[in-house]
């Protein structure tokens, strides 16, 4: 058997196969920490890209002030303590948001502002008084021509979670306001790489042994980056991703990056139910300041902490102690989401069709808007206290869950703006916009566009008269009759008369056999009346559906001296970064009426104020007036639309189901109209309206429309256009020289001294005999009567105003 041979084994060297697989693990471990890391890396590459979501804001039109306006100190402070300036009697140098009473006049140190044109307002303003009028002005030491005050805010448009934020620079923010939230947050922030270790272990430990106080061991970075890309869920996942997170930002980015950010991104508590963000909300809510004006005392206030600011050397302790025995006033500027809700909710619309603006929420735009905010405050009360008044003299359905409801608009006549905007009675309770939505019947507010149709189209006069007597219409609909609201006719009556009485009857002739119903609408349309109407009979009373709104136009038109102006809520919008967002042009005024015309329909509701429907209701109001009630039928709508050259006004009231007030314009509308007139007024008083030329005068017997002559009783000055004043002398009386014509504006002819002086825009009405030859010689023209259709009739308390009916005059029409 052969031996067996003895194999002596030899260690030999592993096979490269296993290090293949080694280095596949370690290549995958690297591919696999590289791919877990990556997003991270990504996230953090793209801080700077991050944009802190803020409000969008609306503010209210600006004050100028300028050398020589009447503009008193009382009326000066109370528009600067509303916004949340503070007296500062001290003698040192007066800070922001501060005012200061002094032997010239006032100084006040604005706050910064935005401006439409993308730049900044504020700094020390210095104005001198003569009087009630300003003498002179400086800003920052400087003489200014004007000066423009901060612009009162309306309102914040808010995302879904309710964020405050106004972000800042660090250059924008006062030392002491960012050593005080370094000492309160993170006190190694500028020596630590992201995380602190130390600290991470001490709040493990605390959590473990559950002694100590319970913490959280989060640096300044790590905070940041959890409220900028992470949930606020409590588990190691998202701990450890915050750490990861928080050391590649500290990688990337310096620290004055980090810091700023986390000052717009901190929690600094709430304010009106909204969540305070970042310093330049909370330093504006608690003391009406920027950040960069916040002495130590305040700035610690924001994260109490003047102890720890002395103990970590970042302040002085004397500066401590002296800022511990500082008082400290704060909250003068709380955040108000809405001051001007329905208003805010139609610019908002405005912003969207005109600026192309559709992510107001949180988007940060800046809107500048026509508002007059003193006046916005004199609606809010009027329309308050007018309607508890009528809710406090009733029974019955003012007391039910739907209560009654009012709408005012005010326009500036000249340029469109809205200046007023009341679109109910209770936001809180109802959104819905009763000013720019709510179509109601406009009752006897809608007559004076009849006349004005008349007179331009020269079918009428200001003197022209009217069949005031009973009246039956075929319609497509049946026959319709309209009634006076006294439910008497008054035979023949003066244009004048039939408008600042309110008789329908005459009205309602005027428009279906003189002016027709097609020239009406077209009317109606031109001067702002977007609403699609049909030339139905009892249009011509008010019986289509229109807004407060439309009505505003319609008057403005008027106000205007016929030229229709652009409605429109804003001036201008910019964008998060403050650059003008560019917007649809406003359309210039449009001119849909002569100034004659106007002039002629303005002097007739004049007449209304003063002898009419609205008789003495605006008496003490400085300055000329215009204006008329309207009435639905069966008092389901009061209205009173009218205006001086400044403004035009127009009221609603009724209920949102259209059930019945048992009120009329005069009795419910026109309240509230005059308080708030009277609230508004200018200092001086409302301007006198300007007679355009072409317009003439000429003294006129009321009871024949013709030249006055000496021997009529009653002799009245009425306004014609040129080329309209009666040719003939009144035959009625004795005869007597004709009367003088005068160019309106001018003196009128002196009278005789035996003869009885003129009454101004009232009438004497006598019952005269009338012959057959006077009937005919006055009698001309043919009736044709425009069909249509509908069947309504308004009502205006005429017979309440006007001292009971006069007995029916049956002469002919002369119109």
């Amino acid at each position: 058997m052969a031996a067996i041979r003895k194999v002596k084994l030899v260690p030999t060297r592993p096979r490269p196969r296993r290090w293949g697989i080694l280095g596949a693990i370690a290549a995958i471990l690297l591919i696999a920490a590289f791919v877990g890391i990556r997003p991270y890396w990504h996230m953090a590459s793209h801080f700077e890209d991050v944009t802190f979501r803020q409000p969008s804001r609306l503010y209210a039109r600006a004050t100028r002030l300028f050398e020589g306006r009447n503009y008193p100190p009382d009326l000066l402070i109370a528009g600067l303590t509303d916004e949340g300036y503070r007296e500062d009697k001290a003698s040192s140098d007066l800070p922001a948001g501060r005012y200061r009473r002094t032997k010239q006049g006032v100084d006040v140190h604005l706050r910064s502002f935005p401006l439409p044109d993308g730049s900044h307002g504020g700094g020390l303003v210095e104005i001198a008084y003569k009087g009630t009028r300003i003498a002179a002005l400086r800003q920052n030491g400087k003489p200014a021509d004007s000066v423009i005050l901060d612009p009162p805010l309306l309102a914040s448009y808010y995302g879904p979670n309710l964020l405050e934020r106004r972000p800042v620079t660090l250059q924008e923010v006062s030392p002491d306001l960012i050593n005080s939230i370094v000492a309160a947050e993170d006190e190694t922030f500028f020596h630590h790489a992201g995380i602190s270790p130390t600290g991470i272990a001490r709040a493990v430990w605390v959590d473990l042994t559950g002694k100590g106080r319970r913490q959280g061991g989060s640096t300044l970075t790590q905070q940041l980056v959890k409220n900028l890309y992470l949930t606020q869920e409590k588990t190691l996942r998202r701990k450890s991703q915050e750490i990861l997170l928080a050391v590649l930002l500290d990688l990337r980015y310096d620290k004055k990056k980090i810091l700023e950010a986390y000052l717009n991104e901190i929690y600094l508590g709430g304010s009106g139910g909204v969540s305070l963000l970042g310093v330049g909300a909370a330093s504006r809510a608690y003391f009406g300041k920027d950040p960069g004006q916040l002495d130590l005392a305040e700035a610690a206030t924001i994260d109490w902490v003047l102890g720890r600011l002395a103990k970590l050397g970042l302040v002085p302790q004397e500066r401590v102690d002296r800022a511990l025995g500082e008082p400290i006033a704060v909250a003068p500027e709380p955040v108000v989401r809405r001051r001007a809700p329905y208003f805010a909710d139609s610019a908002a619309l405005e912003a969207s069709r005109r600026f192309g603006v559709e992510d107001l929420e949180d988007g940060g735009y800046v809107l500048f808007s026509t508002l007059d905010w003193s006046g916005q405050k004199a609606a809010q009360e009027a329309v308050e206290t007018g309607l508890k008044q009528i809710d406090g003299g009733r029974k019955g359905r003012a007391l039910q869950a739907a209560p009654l409801q009012a709408a005012l608009v005010s326009m500036d006549p000249a340029t469109g703006g809205i200046l007023a905007y009341i679109g109910g009675r209770g936001y809180e309770k109802s959104q819905f916009d009763r000013a720019g939505q709510a179509q109601r019947q406009p009752g006897s507010s809608f007559k004076p566009i009849v006349y004005a149709a008349a007179f331009e189209a020269g079918k009428a006069s200001p003197a022209s008269f009217l069949d005031d007597e009973p009246l039956t219409i075929r319609t497509g609909a049946g026959l319709w009759t309209p009634k006076n609201d006294d439910g008497t006719s008054h035979g023949w009556v003066s244009a004048r008369t039939a408008l600042e009485k309110s008789y329908n009857l005459a009205t309602a002739r005027l428009a279906t056999e003189v002016v027709g119903m097609p020239r009406v609408v077209k009317l109606a349309s031109d001067m702002g009346i977007t609403t699609p109407m049909q030339p139905f009979p009892a249009m011509a009373l008010g019986a289509a559906a229109v807004t407060p709104l439309e009505m505003a136009t319609v008057y403005s038109t008027l106000a205007a001296g016929g030229a229709r102006p652009p409605v429109h809520e804003l001036v201008a919008v910019l964008d998060r970064y403050g650059k003008p967002v560019q917007g649809a042009p406003l359309p210039k005024p449009v001119r849909v009426l002569s100034a004659q015309t106007a002039y002629l329909v303005t002097s007739l509701l004049e007449g209304v104020l003063q002898s009419g429907t609205a008789a003495g209701a605006a008496k003490g109001i400085p300055g000329e007036l215009a204006g008329k009630t309207g009435t639905t039928n069966q008092q389901r709508d009061a209205w009173f639309a009218g205006y001086a050259p400044e403004r035009a006004t127009v009221v609603w009231v009724g209920y949102d189901d259209n059930a019945k007030t048992r009120l009329s314009g005069a009795h419910a509308a026109l309240p509230i109209w005059v308080r708030f007139m009277a609230r508004v007024v200018p200092p001086g008083g409302y301007s006198t309206f300007s007679t355009p030329s072409g317009i003439t005068t000429a003294a006129i017997d009321p009871t024949t429309g013709m030249l006055a002559t000496g021997g009529c009783p009653s002799v009245i000055t009425e306004v014609f256009r040129e080329g309209e004043v009666p040719t003939r002398t009144c035959d009625m009386h004795d005869g007597a020289p004709e009367p003088q014509v005068a160019a309106a504006g001018e003196p009128a002819p002196e009278e005789r001294a035996d003869e009885p002086a003129a009454a101004p825009r009232t009438e004497e009405r006598r019952a005269e005999p009338h012959t057959i030859r006077n009937f005919f010689r006055r009698l001309f023209g043919r009736r044709d009567r425009d069909d249509g259709r509908g069947k309504a009739q308004d009502r205006d308390p005429a017979s309440q105003n006007d001292g009971g009916s006069p007995p029916p005059d049956r002469r002919p029409p002369r119109y």
